[in-house]
């Protein structure tokens, strides 16, 4: 099996992506199921849970929160209690905020606590999201699993698996992370705490697993970047 755990459908100004075509493209990479969240420039969880009600077996819904808004904890408590979701995307670069502000990303973080939810987060090296920011927030909440994306590139990585190494629910994602910096998490925290993401459409998922199988030749170890750690930080 396995599980992509980082994809965006639905409108943004121009398009509508939508999810058929998403799973299209799941599938030729042979993509068993596949995370799905708003495109960040129009927010609606609404379609989100309306496809996981069609493809239930095939999605894994997220919520996308802005943290400015003012009904933002409501919104994620929805997500949370109404239409199921397995957790929240959180992208600092988009919504202009720090991501050690914990006066603002506390409450997000509290009710994924509450309902025993995951955050998924963009981390590269710019400068509302470097790694340290989300490991602080990490060790703040540490019944919280924390997965960042995109690995720190492309200044931070070295630093994503320091972070990685000491904090137990603070994970990689590959997404938008060339070789090298696979490689580089691989080597230094091991198959256990990264997790495999492809950023479709943005990214294409058949050559994002490739990536991953270029540098991971062990079948075990590939198996749980591809699926398992995902399977065990979602309770699938």
């Amino acid at each position: 099996m396995i599980i992509d755990l980082f994809s965006h459908i639905g409108p943004r100004k121009g398009e509508f992506y939508k999810v058929e075509s998403l799973l299209e493209l799941e599938d030729q990479a042979g993509v068993d199921k596949v995370m799905i969240c708003s495109q960040l420039e129009t927010i609606d969880n609404g379609y989100i849970f309306d496809c996981t009600q069609r493809y239930p077996d095939r999605t894994l819904g997220f919520g996308v929160i802005n943290p400015w808004d003012m009904d933002g904890e409501e919104e994620l408590e929805r997500c949370f209690r109404n239409y199921n979701f397995y957790g929240v995307k959180m992208n600092p670069i988009r919504f202009g905020y720090s991501a050690d502000r914990k006066s603002l990303l506390g409450p997000f973080f509290e009710l994924c606590s509450k309902y025993g939810k995951c955050m998924v987060v963009h981390g590269m090296s710019d400068m509302f999201s470097v790694p340290d920011k989300w490991g602080e927030m990490a060790r703040a909440y540490p019944d919280v699993p924390v997965v960042l994306y995109h690995i720190g590139v492309p200044l931070m990585v070295e630093r994503c698996c320091e972070l990685a190494k000491t904090l137990p629910n603070f994970y990689l994602s590959t997404s938008g992370s060339y070789v090298p910096a696979i490689k580089a998490a691989y080597d230094a925290v091991g198959p256990d705490k990264i997790i495999f993401s492809s950023d479709a459409p943005f990214g294409n998922p058949a050559q994002e697993i490739e990536k991953v199988k270029f540098v991971v030749k062990n079948e075990a170890h590939l198996d749980k970047i591809l699926c398992q750690n995902a399977k065990d930080i979602l309770h699938l």
